[in-house]
């Protein structure tokens, strides 16, 4: 059977992947490293910017932990729903404050970072080619 050129280059690459885990570490990485620059910013663009992204990702997080799809538990749903909450009232906050301290906004990024990183990976279902057809 001869495989398909897109199918033989997504293959090449798919082991180099990142697992959902990694993702949202990535994610934060980059959250922290904006949140970072616009503290240390005089220019309310970059601030309002990096509170723009920080909303989003912590309004994904909770749309994703409202739903029930059967992979976390309901307490570990509502501890996320509640940080998020917490963390987006803080943000429309510094939106509507820009001398207020980006600070707590880092600290919690930075703790759901280390979180991420040092908890051991569960076993996140592998996607492969050969489940596939």
């Amino acid at each position: 059977m001869m495989i398909h050129p897109a199918m033989k280059a997504y293959q090449s690459i798919a082991q180099f992947s990142l697992t959902g885990r990694e993702a949202d570490a990535a994610c934060f990485r980059m959250l922290i490293d904006e949140l970072e620059a616009a503290a240390s910013s005089p220019d309310q663009n970059v601030r309002r910017k990096a509170l723009s992204k920080h909303q989003n990702l912590w309004s994904m997080i909770m749309k994703a932990n409202t739903l029930d799809t059967g992979v976390v538990s309901l307490e570990d749903r509502e501890l996320f729903v509640a940080l998020a909450d917490k963390a987006q009232k803080y943000g429309i906050l510094a939106t509507l404050h820009p001398q207020l301290s980006l600070s707590p906004l880092i600290q919690i990024a930075q703790d759901i970072l280390e979180g991420l990183e040092s908890a051991p990976a569960e076993s996140e279902p592998v996607f492969g080619t050969d489940t596939m057809f």
